[in-house]
């Protein structure tokens, strides 16, 4: 079969509305589309997740909203309504597109239901070859193994895997025995392949065209943004204990492949964004680094030179170690709209001892000065219901973005022991996990089981919605918002109250000022 007959199908398991497309599929795309494959998508991010799923109810804009995360929005009103007929949707596309193979791309353990979920829908069809691929192929490669329909997958960087396995297909060659990844023969035997160098990824600009326009659209501050992603750099030079990004770079110590942690040069830089404001009409530039100024200070120099080209407005993620009032300043004159500081946790010792975040508080205070000094808005980053917390720790974290003060915002997530994370271990080793428990999103329910002192699964969920308003409302109001944590009668209907005088007082919204405008 001639290369450009040969029909390639990307899908995407993911979470409702998680916003922004996937560099990942953008790369792959981009790839096979040069290897002269005809190509297309089923993006799963639309789709209502129902109770097969997810522990959760509504989905993650809906959360965002109701947590004050984020100023709210009409998810509806911007997006239109998710669709719900994932399978059938799914179905329609093999019948009108009619893969040789498909590649699932990004599979996180969130998305593991989802993508069982499509594989249901292609038990009724003869049979398509498929390549899986993703974080939790990494993390998890033998959980992954045990579902039935997955034969081929990949347990490291796709970009190279995917053109030999539709090679592989394309020419009727056994896909069992490429480097990268595991697979299974005839009688079910796991084969564990070789593992591939690390890919230079200074080598692929993204394509995004695939992806329907709406999905670059993004709520950012006051205003939705047509924003593109971009990865400036792949892997975190950080240790912390909930992220599986060190585990990365372990791995890739451990098979001798070399150092994971790997940066674009500024001219490849500089060509991905010219291409994107050429193609997508770019108005927002997205850095999905996990910590953007983690490297040299004058690369950071050089990054704000090449972008005085551009003068864009993007967002980034860093830490409060990184920072100076000159880098910042720097970023803030080419177009750094804000930025988000991952804070994670108030107590100190617990800090350091459990995260293996190694800032004071103090430190912490002065550079939050600084970062207010010099005036880009930001966000400051919480994580509750990790292990070994107490309803006092939780509250110095509450007491702790009080008096750092000078945030835009404040983001608050549940813990999720992500495979691949120490934290994860030691829940696992104090038997407040169930191993085989399906791992949900950061937006859903707390599925630790620990005991007192401990917060218990229903404190953190409950917690979570009303933390905000704990860290806004004076502490006269508290005794209202402790009502609020409750999930009865009493306390839902004093969320209600205490949630709309929260956007009023805080975001300056009332209740029909909850759409923001779209500014394209």
């Amino acid at each position: 079969m001639k290369k450009h007959n040969f029909r390639v199908l990307i899908g995407y398991p993911n979470l409702s509305m998680m916003l922004t497309p996937s560099s990942a599929v953008g790369l792959f795309t981009a790839i096979l589309k040069k290897e002269g494959y005809e190509v297309d998508l089923f993006d799963c991010t639309p789709y209502l997740q129902d109770s097969k799923f997810i522990e959760d109810k509504g989905n993650t804009a809906f959360r965002a909203n109701i947590m004050g995360n984020s100023r709210r929005f009409d998810a509806d009103a911007l997006f239109g309504e998710g669709l719900k007929d994932m399978e059938t949707d799914f179905a329609n596309k093999l019948d009108n597109f009619k893969p040789h193979a498909i590649i699932f791309s990004t599979v996180v353990e969130d998305t593991v239901p989802q993508l069982k979920q499509l594989f249901d829908v292609l038990d009724s069809y003869s049979e398509i070859p498929t390549l899986v691929g993703g974080v939790a192929g990494i993390m998890a490669s033998e959980m992954m193994m045990e579902i039935n329909q997955i034969k081929c997958m990949g347990i490291g960087e796709g970009e190279e895997i995917i053109v030999e396995f539709c090679e592989r297909v394309r020419t009727g060659t056994p896909t069992t025995d490429i480097h990268g990844t595991w697979a299974k023969d005839d009688e079910g035997n796991i084969i564990k392949n070789l593992h591939r160098p690390l890919v230079n990824i200074n080598n692929v600009i993204a394509d995004y065209s695939l992806f329907d326009p709406r999905r670059f659209y993004r709520p950012i501050a006051s205003t939705i943004w047509n924003a593109i992603p971009i990865e400036t750099y792949r892997g975190c030079p950080y240790t912390c204990t909930f992220c599986n990004s060190p585990t990365q770079v372990t791995l890739a110590k451990e098979r001798e492949q070399g150092n994971y942690l790997r940066r674009k040069s500024m001219e490849q830089l500089r060509k991905e964004i010219s291409e994107m404001i050429e193609l997508y009409q770019m108005e927002f530039l997205y850095i999905n680094d996990d910590a953007f100024m983690s490297r040299p200070k004058q690369e950071i120099k050089a990054f704000a030179e090449m972008y005085k080209e551009f003068k864009i407005p993007f967002w980034f993620q860093t830490r409060f170690e990184d920072i100076s009032s000159e880098s910042l300043e720097w970023l803030a004159e080419v177009g750094a709209y804000r930025n988000s500081f991952g804070l994670e946790h108030g107590n100190e010792k617990f800090r350091k001892e459990k995260l293996h975040r190694n800032i004071s508080n103090e430190k912490i205070l002065k550079q939050a000065s600084i970062a207010a000094s010099v005036g880009i808005p930001y966000t400051l980053n919480n994580i509750i219901g990790m292990p070994y917390e107490t309803r006092d720790l939780l509250f110095e974290s509450i007491n702790f973005n009080r008096e750092i003060g000078s945030y835009d915002s404040v983001s608050v997530n549940i813990f999720v022991p992500y495979r691949g994370t120490i934290l994860r271990e030691l829940a696992l080793k104090e038997g407040w996990l169930d191993e085989n428990r399906q791992t949900l999103s950061l937006v859903a329910n707390s599925i630790l089981e620990m005991p007192e002192p401990y917060l218990s699964g229903e404190e953190i969920n409950s917690l979570q919605r009303v933390f905000n308003m704990y860290v806004e409302f004076p502490k006269e109001r508290w005794p209202d918002i402790k009502i609020a944590e409750k999930i009865d009668d009493e306390g839902e209907s004093m969320f209600e109250k205490l949630s709309e005088e929260y956007y009023e007082v805080v975001w300056g919204q009332t209740k029909d000022e909850r759409l923001m405008t779209y500014i394209g």
